[in-house]
């Protein structure tokens, strides 16, 4: 009977963490080939608002409004909003430098969390078109015109742009996050083929004002508004001519505090947004939150049930064959962790390192959840 219990232990963890990594995507790719969403995108000029968030962001933001400046669109159908969070340095001042009144400043006194700052800076806002971005983040001349096109096609509700990784050959971290982000990317564009793109990139995303719901201050804006725009009848796609370009997480540990929060935050606004987990209301959307998301937030705790039922299976050959793999692969990551703190990398070592790394720190933000921790404030890693 505990033979039965293991091996179906074994099975069952098996199986969930191979659907979130191969079957979810393969199943998700057939049914883009049989029934794509065909958009009717066409070029498009609404009034579009440039919401930028910005903390503590002195460095950057003289240059994020000139980027912003330099998109090829038309300029008197741009607002640029620009919402300080409770920031120290001198963020609002150079903000303020620009005389253009197509720039609007507002400072808010107490460090809210970026999701607060965006829900008063669109209530401060007139366009059609809400498009969110970051203060340290430069966007692709084009971005705004791309993006916007896609709204002409009245079914759309939220267009995301594409996230560059950039500097990707600077250590084995950063080698790992851009091998990583490749075949997130590739995910991102057969959902975007049926219209059911789960979760956008923060730096570059756009929301069709009607569409736009205000969210609590604890929850993270760019994964729960897309999924609420599918809730509600719309589409979401992405838009892979617009892109903007990010620096990797250069040190572990800044990595493993990023995925810690977002896993952290991504649960929170699940639970305040639990109907999206109703199969009988939202059958399709429910079942890629699990698949896409919420299993691949829980393989660690499905790694380690798995090798527990493994190591005590392992008089039988099948299974001590699996515990020598598992011996192999782990051997890898602790071989990368090594090679993280010498700055060395070395491409063998690259994935067991950061599955490794991602899903410790996904498990961490687990903990979190189920000890009803909150991190609402933000405090970007260069």
């Amino acid at each position: 009977m505990t033979i039965l219990i293991l091996k179906t232990l074994f099975w069952i963890s098996f199986f969930l963490c191979l659907s979130t990594y191969l079957i979810y995507p393969s199943v998700v790719w057939l049914i883009s080939r049989m029934t794509p969403f065909k958009i009717s995108a066409k070029e498009h000029y609404p009034v579009v608002s440039i919401i930028i968030s910005a903390f503590n962001e002195e460095n950057s933001i003289k240059e994020k409004i000139k980027n912003t400046f330099d998109q090829d669109y038309p300029g008197e159908k741009i607002e640029i909003i620009i919402g300080s969070d409770g920031s120290t340095d001198r963020t609002v001042e150079f903000a303020k430098s620009f005389k253009d009144p197509r720039v609007k400043v507002f400072e808010l006194k107490d460090n809210e969390g970026k999701t607060a700052v965006q829900n008063y800076c669109v209530d401060h806002s007139t366009g059609e078109i809400l498009f969110f971005t970051d203060a340290a983040s430069f966007i692709s001349a084009n971005a705004i015109k791309d993006m916007v096109k896609n709204f002409a096609d009245v079914k759309v509700g939220c267009v995301a742009g594409s996230m560059r990784f950039v500097n990707t050959d600077l250590n084995i971290t950063t080698e790992s996050q851009g091998l990583y982000w490749k075949y997130e990317a590739k995910l991102r564009e057969i959902e975007s083929k049926l219209g059911h793109l789960i979760g956008v990139d923060g730096p570059l995303y756009a929301i069709r004002r009607n569409d736009y719901i205000k969210l609590g201050k604890n929850i993270i804006s760019d994964f729960i508004s897309p999924l609420l725009v599918i809730a509600n009848g719309k589409k979401v796609v992405l838009e892979k001519e617009a892109y903007v370009d990010e620096v990797p997480t250069i040190a572990g540990d800044h990595e493993i505090r990023t995925r810690r929060r977002i896993t952290l935050r991504g649960l929170i606004g699940l639970r305040t947004h639990a109907e999206l987990l109703n199969i009988f209301k939202y059958p399709a959307l429910s079942l890629q939150i699990y698949f896409h998301k919420v299993v691949r937030w829980f393989v660690g705790p499905l790694v380690v049930l798995n090798f527990i039922s493994v190591l005590f299976l392992s008089q039988i050959l099948f299974y001590k064959v699996i515990l020598f793999g598992y011996f192999i692969f782990f051997m890898g990551a602790l071989i990368g962790m090594v090679l993280e703190k010498l700055q060395l990398r070395v491409k063998l070592f690259s994935i067991p390192y950061y599955f490794a790394l991602v899903n410790y720190a996904a498990m961490l933000g687990i903990i979190d959840f189920l000890n009803d921790k909150q991190v609402i404030t933000w405090q970007p890693v260069r």
